[in-house]
């Protein structure tokens, strides 16, 4: 089971490699927002390990803790539109913009912002 500091590390990693990523492509778009994502998804990972000693590899199962446990909900929405540029970032045909980008950072920031004091 990855420890809190594996994936605040991992999340962290993530963070500085979307940065990067231009948004000049949509390529690079698709896989900024897609590694977005998944910085989210290691901070609340580190949550998990931290706060409740769980780790998840469901993103169904995540997405359970993130809508009922009291601190996560708190990133809920955040969470849910960075899910959304992710997933459709990868699987579907979606055309996304520079503006989605800034979007989703914003998003992350808020993620951090939360969950960062409490790991």
């Amino acid at each position: 089971m990855p420890t809190r500091d594996e994936h605040v590390k991992k999340a962290t990693e993530n963070e500085a490699l979307a940065q990067t990523l231009g948004i000049s492509n949509q390529a690079s778009l698709n896989w900024k927002l897609v590694i977005l994502f998944y910085t989210s998804v290691h901070y609340v990972e580190a949550y998990l390990a931290k706060q409740l000693n769980q780790h998840v590899r469901s993103h169904t199962t995540r997405d359970n803790y993130v809508a009922k446990e009291s601190n996560l909900r708190k990133i809920r929405t955040q969470y849910g539109h960075l899910k959304f540029y992710g997933y459709n970032a990868r699987y579907e045909a979606d055309q996304f913009t520079a503006n989605d980008v800034e979007d989703a950072l914003s998003d992350l920031a808020h993620v951090k912002s939360t969950l960062q004091p409490l790991l």
